[in-house]
């Protein structure tokens, strides 16, 4: 999306070999495989090369790994000035510790999600400063609804999703930080 948007060369990584080769057949298929190109690679240690990005971002990762591991090599990766985008769950902690909705998502997804204040200190400990922070919460809420009625779907998480977005005790942000 971001080569076709913006015409950018765009390199993507995933620990799943099966992902990265069936992005990389796709970009060949739509013969932009000269500009976009897909990696199986941790995203902690790329391997690419310092200050060689001008913008990085990922998704609904980051409960997966450890905020200073990850925003160090972000950080690593973008040029001064470089922009860096998560969207993610996270916890709420102005309500104090992971409610139980949230501990039960964890074990579902055998994930550990962050408190929110944790991204912004371990992001400014990487000079990676916030410059846009949206609550996506309230949009995000029809997608679990949905997920409850198509059976196809439905893994028995819904209900705690939706119970934890209501109660305040979840947040799905959208985070925009520049590399400082």
């Amino acid at each position: 999306m971001a080569h076709l948007r913006y015409d950018c060369y765009a390199d993507g990584v995933t620990l799943s070999e099966k992902q990265a080769d069936f992005a990389g057949e796709q970009a060949r298929k739509r013969h932009i495989d000269d500009k976009v190109r897909y990696h199986h690679l941790n995203m902690l240690d790329t391997g690419f090369p310092t200050g060689a990005f001008a913008a990085s971002w990922n998704n609904e990762s980051t409960m997966y790994v450890e905020l200073e591991l990850l925003f160090a090599e972000h950080a690593r990766l973008l040029r001064r000035g470089g922009r860096y985008v998560t969207i993610t769950g996270c916890y709420n902690d102005t309500y104090g510790r992971a409610s139980r909705e949230v501990s039960l998502i964890n074990a579902h997804y055998i994930c550990d999600i962050h408190p929110r204040s944790e991204y912004f200190r371990a992001m400014a400990h990487h000079r990676l400063v916030p410059v846009h922070v949206e609550d996506l919460t309230a949009a995000a809420m029809p997608y679990w609804e949905l997920r409850q009625e198509a059976d196809h779907l439905v893994t028995g998480i819904e209900e705690t999703f939706l119970n934890a977005y209501r109660n305040g005790s979840f947040q799905y942000l959208l985070i925009v930080a520049d590399r400082v």
